[in-house]
């Protein structure tokens, strides 16, 4: 932050679910995710230690990210349990973002010249990942009284896809 060549990421994300709830205890979520990043910074374009006023330049990455569907059940009978309950959930995450998505980056040719390179921008605004993955979702409220409650969510993804074969402009 001192000398200016911080990595900046701004990222705007549209969560889109469909719920179908089948009775008090089932229900089915699809979830589509609207994705719109940007990504500044100086060592991807011309390097940190350069001296051209505009070394900062900004990559971005816009589209439809990896979708999920998933299954949810609650613990507990919800007609009993008015104080607290649990919420179990088992789903797929589909390759559906671009996990390779280009945009162009600044650069200088060997003579000095600038120059605009097309490559995949860094993996922190890419809009997918490029496999598919299996979640694994708790959820869960407590109500402590009338005006106070505790809220809780664990969720876990794997995806065993270790590397998708992207390269970085590093």
């Amino acid at each position: 932050v001192e000398n200016g060549t911080e990595v900046i990421n701004y990222s705007l994300n549209w969560d889109l679910t469909l719920t179908r709830i089948f009775n008090t205890r089932w229900s089915v979520s699809f979830n589509m995710p609207v994705i719109s990043n940007v990504r500044s910074s100086m060592y991807e374009h011309y390097g940190n230690n350069s001296t051209n006023p505009n070394a900062r330049n900004k990559t971005k990455s816009f589209g439809i990210g990896d979708m999920r569907l998933a299954v949810y059940r609650w613990m507990f009978d919800p007609a009993k349990s008015h104080k607290g309950n649990l919420q179990a959930g088992l789903g797929i995450k589909l390759p559906t973002g671009d996990y390779q998505y280009q945009d162009y980056f600044h650069k200088l040719t060997s003579s000095g010249a600038d120059s605009s390179v097309l490559g995949p921008v860094d993996q922190s605004i890419q809009l997918g990942d490029g496999g598919t993955g299996f979640s694994i979702e708790l959820n869960g409220y407590y109500n402590l009284s009338h005006r106070v409650s505790l809220y809780g969510n664990f969720y876990y993804l794997v995806n065993p896809r270790e590397q998708n074969g992207t390269s970085t402009s590093r």
